[in-house]
């Protein structure tokens, strides 16, 4: 009985870590599969910012068309929903790093 839970619990982390490396490739703009335990995407301007959030809404529409497997959504009507929050205004003193923000959000 251990060794058939050794197994099942083998596969599980198997199939997640198989997983993992496709959503990679899938969703994360630029990835090309090295060093994938140490992988970590930078992001230094607004454009870098939008061009990676583009990409995976992108590659979320087409998921049923250049995915191999069965990933998908389950209804045509739902799907990725991208929700922002943020300040409604803030402005900074760079000749003393003061940070004036007022509190109220919009989303």
């Amino acid at each position: 009985q251990l060794v058939f839970f050794g197994l099942s619990n083998q596969l599980v982390v198997s199939f997640k870590e198989e997983n993992t490396v496709a959503f990679k490739h899938l969703f994360l703009k630029g990835y090309s599969g090295t060093d994938e335990d140490d992988y970590s995407c930078s992001i230094y301007t607004q454009q870098d910012a939008y061009d990676s959030i583009f990409y995976v809404i992108n590659q979320y529409r087409n998921l049923k068309n250049i995915s191999l497997g069965t990933l998908g959504y389950e209804h045509e009507e739902s799907g990725l929903k991208i929700c922002k929050q943020q300040y409604k205004r803030g402005t900074m003193l760079p000749s003393n790093d003061t940070l004036s923000i007022d509190v109220s959000t919009e989303t």
